[in-house]
């Protein structure tokens, strides 16, 4: 474990989430190109993104391809990657897409905590099962057990309507990435710029690093990272299915 361990914290593209599956805090697949002499490895998290790291070959490449793009599952596979070699590979077949994902680390903390005009409330046992829409905890966390044990979040809320909410979507030991959902009926209202700021307070408070990252294309996210203090440091390639 300890080999996997220091591939995970090599991958350049990401290392919250191949750290979240070698720590043990988030389930997810652990695939080395070889397992007598290992030269890469593949980190696939349970919310179905996954990262390389190491020396990839161009065999284990087409075994990702065969075995990840081909076949269907129950868990979908996006690759996430900076590695020019792999997006080389990838770029030619006629069943892939190719996008671009920015990502963040964090500046600086907003002088003053955001407000909102909707109560706030830790996710909890009795809230977490009104959060609904795409990005919420089950997207990568395989129940409430499992979140409220090891991750946490925050929820925005009209009388008792879960309206926003903000949580970790990958944790590490040293970083938590941060997912934003808004009820569409309720965006422009300053709630996600709310919840990102109070999850990024609560991050930094526990002595680790806030990261952030949005499809290129999503300016809302990233108006809302620029605006609690996020700074873009880099703009990986997304692989996925057409």
């Amino acid at each position: 474990m300890s080999l996997y361990l220091e591939c995970a914290k090599r991958c350049s593209s990401n290392r919250v989430y191949p750290l979240s599956i070698v720590e043990g805090l988030q389930d997810g697949d652990i695939i080395p190109d070889d397992e007598n002499d290992i030269k890469s490895v593949l980190f696939w998290h349970y919310s179905g993104f996954a990262y390389l790291s190491g020396d990839v070959g161009e065999s284990f490449l087409q075994r990702i391809y065969e075995d990840y793009y081909f076949k269907e599952g129950d868990r979908r596979f996006i690759l996430i990657t900076d590695d020019p070699k792999v997006i080389q590979f990838f770029s030619d077949k006629d069943d892939l897409v190719l996008d671009k994902r920015a990502e963040y680390s964090f500046g600086t903390l907003l002088p003053t905590e955001c407000k909102c005009d909707y109560r706030i409330e830790r996710i909890d046992d009795s809230n977490y099962d009104r959060i609904q829409g795409r990005i919420i905890p089950t997207f990568s966390w395989t129940g409430k057990e499992q979140f409220l044990d090891k991750g946490f979040g925050y929820v925005a809320l009209d009388e008792e309507k879960v309206i926003a909410v903000a949580f970790s979507a990958a944790v590490s030991s040293e970083e938590v990435d941060i997912g934003v959902e808004t009820d569409e009926n309720y965006r422009h209202k300053g709630l996600a710029k709310a919840l990102a700021d109070r999850m990024c307070r609560e991050v930094l408070s526990i002595g680790k690093k806030p990261v952030w990252a949005h499809a290129v294309a999503n300016e809302g996210s990233k108006y809302t990272a620029l605006a609690v203090g996020f700074t873009q440091d880099m703009v990986n390639t997304v692989i996925r299915k057409k």
